[in-house]
This record gives structure tokens, C-alpha cells and sequence, in this order.
């Protein structure tokens, strides 16, 4: 019974004009946006490439000099796109791609893509994870509003009860109509998405990635559509039904998200450029711990190698000073960049639990997140940046360590000094950190699965004409 309720079902949707027409349309919108993000995917990429590789040979170029200078010379830390970027940027545009790493300052990065996007940049906004967040829910309440109501305000519902078909089959065969047309719409487009990959020679953690975003997309998708089903089952008219979905999708799709990140920016502000870079100056203008550590640094070595006097140490003491000030520097750093990245993924969090409220909310903040164009690997490729950042300082202070001063003489480290430092590579955030991150958006998108699928069952079996 199910299966002819299923082959009747997809006969009307495939006889509906309708349907196709808004399947075509959508399909087009897809291939349009998948194709641009890919194509804008791949110039990021080239570029990324391309200017890593140009910023390690202008390091590996200096001259010989003494290694404080080379330090200050200073080198660029470059972003990579997200490793599924293309399907969704997330605010890619809007994060900074470069970090300039110099001696005694931890920078803030550089270089916003929107900025440089112009008037034109606005009509980009229409990519993959768009299409699949916002208007493929559109098109499925569209289609499942009248699944149920229409079966009513025809009188066709009468007659099935009446014929002893059980209502939960009525609702099951709709269901599953609406399941093998998503499928067959959508598992094509996601196997190619595979085969592209695999032939592009993509690791683990990216195919991965691919495959978690198709779970969570049938978690929502799923969500959805049996939520259209429950609303179309206890609606008696059509346009009852159609218009308190229209409502729901407006208002989770187009308000929520605007007004959970004004609540966000409220419950945790960011501070202002001038109030951050305040605290910065502040935290390094306090040199006592510094200070401290430094003369007992001092007294060590004097005891260490028997001598009264700095200049008699057989090691450069500028080095030690030039470390401590690094280490003050770090600890400053740390703390003062600290509240600022915890400020921003505190909103992220905020977006995440809003997702129990609005589905989208947890669809946008777990795509963005998989697909590596979020705030979350934002914070660790600065991390790892001012992780590199410390381990050149350090090797150019020990080099200095090694060299004391003789009759005045600075010491010159030869260019295989700068050899020694290997170029700055970024390995993304592990997919485990990033699963425990948005471990609530996870929750969220399972609830709206589940608790429209028990409710959709209880009404159905008290399902009348």
C-alpha cells in the first residue's frame, strides 16, 4: 500500500508543471553558484600559493646581516581558502588573509577580500550553501504544504480513510515521495562533488568534512520537510498551511539571523581598535616582571661561568634580554588577543544555540564551520602564524646567544641562518576540535529532526477529514 501510495504521489508532483519548473530553476541557480565559488576557489588558491612561495624566497634572499635585523625584517604569514570554501565561503570575504610576523609585536592580520570586491561585490553572495540553506527549504514547503491539506480540502482524504487505508501510510507514502525527490535531486550533484575530489587528489580530512556536511544537510532538509508535513497535516486548508510555513521560513531565515548577532554583539562586545590597541600598549609599557626576570637571568649565568662582570660571560647577554622581552611581549599578547578571539567565538556560540530557536541559525554556523570559513579556523591560523612568529624570534636570539661580542664586533650570521627557518605552512584545525566546537548546533539540527518526526506520528494517527 505504501508503494502505490509512493508511485501516486510522485506522479502528480512529476505531471505538476510546477514543480519542474521551480526544480529547473533551482538547478540552474546551483550550477551558476557552484561553478563561480569554484572558479573563485581556484584563483584564491593559486594566489595563496603563489605568494607563499614568493614571501620564503625573499627570506631565504637576505643578505648576510646580524640576526636581530633579520627579525625585524620580518616575514608574511599567508591564509588558504577553506578546504570546502566553494561550497561555502562563510565570511572568507571578510577575515583577513595575511599577518605580517616581526620581532617584539604580535600584529593583527591585514587584507579583507571584501574590501576590495566594489559595488559588485553585493550580488556575490549567492553561493552553494545559500541555495541549499535558504531556498531549497522554500521550494520544500512549497511542495509539502498541500501534501495533506490538499488531500482534505478535496474530499480525497475521506475516501482513503474510508477504505480503510491507515493514516499513518497516508502520511508515510507523502513522506517518502518528498524523500525520493530530494535524493534524486540532490545525491547526483553530491557524488560529483566526490568524484571531483578524489580525482583532485583531496585528503582524508576533507572527503571527511564533504561527508559530515551531507549528514548535517539531511538532518536539516529532514527537519524541514517533516515539519512541512506536520504543518500541512493539522492545517485545514492549503493556504493556511502554505502561509504559516512562508511565516516560519521569513522569520528563521531572514530575521533570526540578524537579530541573534545584534543579541550576541550585545551580550559580548568587541572592543574598538583604539581600545585594543590601548591595551596592548598598556600591557607592554609594564616591563617589571620583565625586568625582574632579566636580572635574575643575570645573576644565573655570573654564577654559572665564575665572572663579576656581563661583558666576561663567553655567551651575548643581548640575546637573553632580547628573549625576556619576547616572553613579556607574548604574555601580553596572549591575554589581549585572548578576549578579543574568545569575544568572537562566545557570538559564534550564541548563533550555534539560536539554532534551537531557528534551524537555519545551526545550518549556517556547522556549514561554515566544516567547511573551514569560520571564525573557529580564523583563530588558529592566527595562532599558528604567532606560533611561527615565536619560533623565528627565538631561533634568531639563540644564534645571537651563541655569538658574544669581541672588541665591539656585531655579529654577521651568514644567509644559511635564514635557510634554517622553514617555511610558514598552515594545517587545518583537526575535524575532531572542530566537531566538539559545534557540538550544540549538532543537538540543535538532531531536535528539529526528531521532535517534528514524533509529532508528525501522533498526529497522524488521529488524522481526520
Amino acid at each position: 500500500m505504501i508503494r502505490r501510495l509512493l508511485v501516486k504521489e510522485l506522479t502528480e508532483l512529476r505531471r505538476d508543471g510546477r514543480v519542474l519548473g521551480s526544480l529547473a530553476i533551482l538547478l540552474l541557480l546551483a550550477l551558476g553558484a557552484g561553478f563561480s565559488a569554484w572558479q573563485q576557489a581556484r584563483v584564491q588558491h593559486a594566489a595563496w600559493h603563489a605568494a607563499s612561495d614568493g614571501e620564503h624566497e625573499r627570506w631565504l634572499g637576505q643578505e648576510a646581516k646580524h640576526p636581530h635585523s633579520a627579525a625585524h625584517y620580518g616575514v608574511y604569514a599567508f591564509r588558504p581558502p577553506g578546504p570546502l570554501a566553494a561550497f561555502d565561503p562563510g565570511l572568507e570575504p571578510y577575515l583577513p588573509v595575511t599577518v605580517w610576523m616581526e620581532a617584539h609585536r604580535q600584529n593583527e592580520a591585514l587584507y579583507r577580500p571584501a574590501a576590495d570586491t566594489g559595488a559588485a561585490g553585493r550580488f556575490a553572495a549567492l553561493t552553494p550553501a545559500a541555495i541549499f540553506g535558504a531556498l531549497l527549504p522554500l521550494l520544500v514547503l512549497l511542495l509539502a504544504a498541500p501534501l495533506i491539506s490538499g488531500e482534505r480540502e478535496r474530499g480525497t482524504l475521506r475516501q482513503l480513510l474510508a477504505q480503510g487505508v491507515p493514516p499513518q501510510r497516508i502520511v508515510v507514502g507523502k513522506g517518502l515521495a518528498l524523500a525520493v525527490l530530494l535524493v534524486a535531486l540532490l545525491l547526483p550533484p553530491w557524488l560529483l562533488v566526490c568524484a571531483v575530489l578524489l580525482i583532485g587528489g583531496a585528503d582524508g580530512d576533507v572527503l571527511l568534512r564533504w561527508t559530515l556536511l551531507a549528514v548535517m544537510g539531511v538532518l536539516f532538509l529532514g527537519g524541514v520537510a517533516l515539519l512541512c508535513l506536520l504543518v500541512s497535516a493539522c492545517c485545514r486548508q492549503t493556504r493556511t498551511a502554505l502561509l504559516l510555513l512562508l511565516g516560519i521560513w521569513a522569520t528563521g531565515t531572514l530575521l533570526a539571523p540578524r537579530v541573534v548577532m545584534e543579541w550576541a554583539e550585545i551580550r559580548h562586545p568587541t572592543p574598538s581598535a583604539l581600545e585594543f590597541r590601548q591595551a596592548i600598549d598598556a600591557g607592554l609599557a609594564d616591563g617589571r616582571l620583565r625586568d625582574e626576570r632579566i636580572e635574575a637571568r643575570a645573576e644565573s649565568l655570573l654564577r654559572q661561568h665564575g665572572v663579576d662582570d656581563l661583558a666576561d660571560l663567553p655567551v651575548n647577554f643581548d640575546a637573553v634580554r632580547l628573549q625576556e622581552g619576547e616572553e613579556h611581549g607574548n604574555r601580553v599578547f596572549d591575554a589581549v588577543f585572548g578576549r578579543l578571539h574568545d569575544g568572537y567565538l562566545a557570538q559564534e556560540r550564541w548563533l550555534q544555540g539560536a539554532g534551537w530557536v531557528a534551524p537555519f541559525l545551526a545550518f549556517t554556523a556547522l556549514s561554515s564551520g566544516l567547511a573551514g570559513s569560520d571564525l573557529l579556523h580564523y583563530r588558529h591560523f592566527v595562532d599558528s602564524a604567532e606560533a611561527h612568529r615565536r619560533m623565528i624570534q627565538r631561533a634568531m636570539n639563540d644564534a645571537i646567544y651563541s655569538q658574544p661580542e669581541t672588541d665591539g664586533e656585531r655579529f654577521m650570521a651568514a644567509p644559511e641562518l635564514w635557510a634554517t627557518i622553514p617555511p610558514f605552512e598552515y594545517q587545518p584545525l583537526a575535524i575532531g576540535d572542530v566537531m566538539r566546537f559545534y557540538g550544540v548546533g549538532w543537538a540543535a539540527l538532531l531536535a528539529w529532526f526528531v521532535i517534528p518526526l514524533l509529532a508528525l506520528l501522533r498526529v497522524s494517527r488521529r488524522l481526520a477529514p
